[in-house]
């Protein structure tokens, strides 16, 4: 009885001593990271005028937030309501024969200013806060896309927000755990592996656990790895392709893909506004120039342009995180808002051209603010936390001077010139304000859709891309009134037609410019690192390569100019069992590969247990090379690498037969 006491006892503590573990551990699980939120102060003077009738009289207040007097613009939103009530249209009392009562009769401006004159009233200082959502953390997992001598992939993370740095990188091999201090590290494989990884930020938060299934062969002495599974969705969809579902057809263009990586983003252009706008502004020292760099005009001279250029690369491209993750989120391709941002400022964030009033990277202006601000619920609302009134109707149901108010907000979101910061730009509105670029671009999808479907009218989505494009540079009337010619004139809805009959003819340059950025945009493929075996001893934690954190590419391009000699190694399989490896019994014999260089010459080479191997001359560094697998017309494009020699692989996939023969 005495042991089956002390037995029971000991059975409920056990029992305790789990329920209070079990209660531990799943507190932990249960604790939730930090909501990425960031508060972003901007402190500008607000300006208090009055307007005043000639015999005394005030009409209204009109606040704002610039230099001197209100514009029309400004005036009418405000004072709109306040005139009519001082003047009320005289209305007719019918007695007898009824007649016609006036009309309302609309203010006219230059009236208005004859009529009136301002009182200034007071100027403040003002503090907006705005919450602004940051991007998630960015990581991937790569293989080596070439036999290596050891066998290895790459992890690498990217924090978004420049503000915060990937602290660590950490995970398991097959349950044997790694870690490394930095944005990127190479993990040496000894077999074939489950990863299972995850990266942590200065934030203070870190990414879900990601799970990969890594798969390693042996081919001509060479190692191959491939990742045959990964639990990680980017999640990307074409937002503008479905807003035009019914008034679009065909399919979309090249461009429009999602990169893997923000790295594939990175573009190396010669741009001289950016790099006299980088030396003027004191990010890059160039005073040991002529005239420090620079002309009278601004532009950078030879000297200033070589001296700048490393910057230049790092400058356009640092931004690339938040332009993928922007991406992601609105569901715009990021090659579009990249490219836009190219067109319109060359990636610097100021106004450029005080005349027109227009901000930030994509040079917004009030017309843009609207279109954005009227097709876009979520966005108006953001705007609205930071003024000071009631935000609940739509943007179409607010009166004139709400609407400018959001205007000026959603403006003032986006204007990262900044006299009193260093180097006169204040990079968190810049961060922030490519978030408001892709509604911006969305909100121009809706408004082109709205006017083709209006106009009963369907066209390709190329040239909705292009309609869109045209609605955001020149506005909703230049798109339709040249669409409503076109229509009149029986021709149908393609750019060419449209271009051909703009009413707003200065606007085709423009987008024929875009266009030619967003075919001619080149997806960067960042060179792989090759180690040897010495370097990938998988030894516990001694087998890690970790590199120095990294901010951007600063790579420069390829040379076009220079020729390379070399070869081409070709290896073609049969994948009969759809699992994406090259396994030996599906090497294929007695083929035939036709290569096809950039200057028109071409080779024939005979496929030999699973390999061809094609060696060249005096071929262009960077030119597209074609490989056709004759046999069945199968192709596939490289580039000439800087090394000269090129390894590729072609899986010819298994013949799909038909479930049900007649």
């Amino acid at each position: 009885m005495k042991n089956f006491k002390k037995i029971l006892i000991l059975a409920i503590i056990f029992i305790f001593i789990s329920i209070f573990a079990s209660f531990n551990v799943s507190a932990q699980e249960e604790t939730e990271p930090p909501e990425r939120i960031k508060l972003i102060e901007n402190t500008f003077t607000q300006y208090t005028w009055r307007l005043v009738t000639r015999t005394g009289v005030p009409v209204c207040t009109v606040v704002i937030n610039h230099e001197g007097f209100p514009t029309g613009q400004e005036t009418l939103a405000a004072c709109n309501e306040s005139w009519l009530a001082l003047f009320p249209t005289p209305t007719v009392v019918v007695t007898g024969t009824p007649t016609p009562q006036p009309t309302s009769t609309p203010i006219v401006i230059n009236q208005l200013w004859e009529d009136t004159y301002w009182v200034f009233v007071s100027s403040e200082e003002v503090t907006q806060v705005t919450q602004i959502t940051i991007p998630d953390i960015i990581v991937n997992i790569n293989a080596p896309g070439i036999p290596v001598n050891a066998p290895y992939v790459v992890i690498k993370a990217i924090e978004p927000y420049s503000e915060y740095k990937i602290t660590r990188i950490a995970g398991t091999v097959n349950d044997e755990p790694f870690e490394c201090f930095s944005d990127q590290c190479i993990v040496p494989l000894l077999q074939d592996s489950q990863i299972r990884f995850w990266a942590e930020s200065s934030f203070g938060d870190q990414t879900e656990v990601i799970t990969a299934i890594v798969r390693i062969f042996i081919s001509n002495d060479y190692y191959n790895v491939r990742i045959t599974s990964i639990d990680q969705l980017l999640g990307f969809t074409d937002s503008c392709r479905e807003i035009w579902r019914e008034t679009a057809y065909g399919g979309s263009p090249d461009w429009v893909v999602f990169p893997e990586s923000p790295d594939m983003l990175a573009t190396f252009d010669k741009l001289h506004y950016l790099a006299g706008k980088l030396i003027l502004n004191r990010f890059v020292d160039a005073s040991s120039c002529p005239n420090g760099g620079l002309f009278a005009n601004g532009a950078p001279n030879a000297c200033g342009l070589e001296v700048v250029e490393e910057a230049m690369f790092a400058w356009q491209n640092r931004f690339d995180p938040i332009i993928w993750a922007t991406g992601r989120e609105s569901g715009v391709p990021p090659i579009f808002i990249k490219s836009i941002i190219k067109q319109e400022s060359q990636f610097w964030p100021e106004n450029a051209r005080y005349l027109y009033e227009e901000y930030g990277f994509t040079q917004i202006n009030e017309l843009g603010a609207d279109v954005a601000l009227r097709w876009n619920e979520d966005l108006k609302n953001q705007i609205c936390s930071g003024l000071l009134f009631n935000c609940d109707e739509s943007f179409v149901n607010m009166n004139a001077f709400e609407q400018a108010m959001l205007r000026g907000g959603l403006i003032r979101s986006i204007d990262a010139y900044c006299p009193a910061c260093e180097n006169m730009i204040n990079l968190d509105i810049a961060e922030q304000s490519i978030a408001i670029t892709g509604q911006v671009i969305k909100g121009n999808c809706s408004q082109t859709n709205y006017i083709v479907s209006d106009l009963e009218l369907k066209a390709t989505v190329t040239d909705m891309w292009k309609f869109t494009i045209l609605s955001y540079h020149a506005g909703y009337y230049c798109l339709r009134n040249s669409l409503e010619i076109v229509k009149e004139k029986g021709l149908e809805p393609t750019w060419a037609n449209v271009s051909a009959n703009l009413v707003c003819p200065d606007a085709r340059d423009y987008v024929d410019s875009v266009w030619e950025n967003l075919t001619s945009f080149q997806l960067y493929y960042a060179p792989q690192p090759t180690l040897s075996p010495e370097q990938l001893q998988p030894t516990d934690q001694s087998g890690l390569v970790q590199f120095p954190p990294t901010v951007t590419p600063t790579l420069t391009p390829t040379p076009k100019t220079y020729l390379a000699s070399g070869k081409i190694n070709v290896y073609l399989y049969i994948d009969t069992n759809m699992d994406f490896v090259m396994d030996e019994n599906e090497l294929i014999n007695n083929a035939n590969i036709l290569v096809e260089f950039a200057n028109g010459s071409s080779i024939t080479v005979p496929v030999q247990n699973g390999e061809a191997i094609i060696e060249y001359e005096n071929q262009f560094k960077d030119s597209d090379v074609t490989i056709t697998v004759l046999e069945i017309y199968q192709s596939t494009k490289v580039r000439i690498p800087e090394s000269g020699e090129l390894f590729t692989i072609l899986r010819i996939p298994p013949p799909e037969l038909p479930g049900l023969l007649p």
